[in-house]
């Protein structure tokens, strides 16, 4: 069992993954990361961004918007139909922006504190 846990993450961790920066001349406006996985119901290879970050002087410019749809194109060309992230529930600000790019949600993560 611990064996078939470690081939997993060893084969997880040799999936293709880029960080992509934003950047004019020279000053760097925002990053974002993304990877893929397979995906645990469909068994697919799919897109994740784990993160994306845009300066505070860089938000609502476009920066956010162009390395999602440059994340979108990446995990394209290798094959990827679906593209994965997650947000925190009370973040509606990020909630709306990725709604706004086509992000629709699919799962709810619960928490309870004990």
């Amino acid at each position: 069992m611990q064996d078939d846990y470690i081939s997993e993450m060893l084969a997880e961790a040799s999936q293709p993954n880029a960080t992509f920066i934003a950047e004019i001349n020279n000053v760097r406006l925002g990053f974002i990361h993304v990877r893929t996985h397979k995906d645990e119901i469909s068994c697919e290879i799919c897109g994740t961004i784990p993160l994306l970050a845009v300066s505070p002087k860089s938000q609502g410019l476009g920066v956010g918007k162009a390395l999602i749809q440059y994340a979108e194109n990446w995990v394209k060309e290798l094959g990827c139909r679906l593209l994965h992230l997650e947000v925190f529930a009370n973040n509606k600000k990020a909630k709306g922006f990725y709604e706004n790019l086509g992000f629709k949600s699919e799962t709810i993560h619960m928490i309870k504190p004990i």
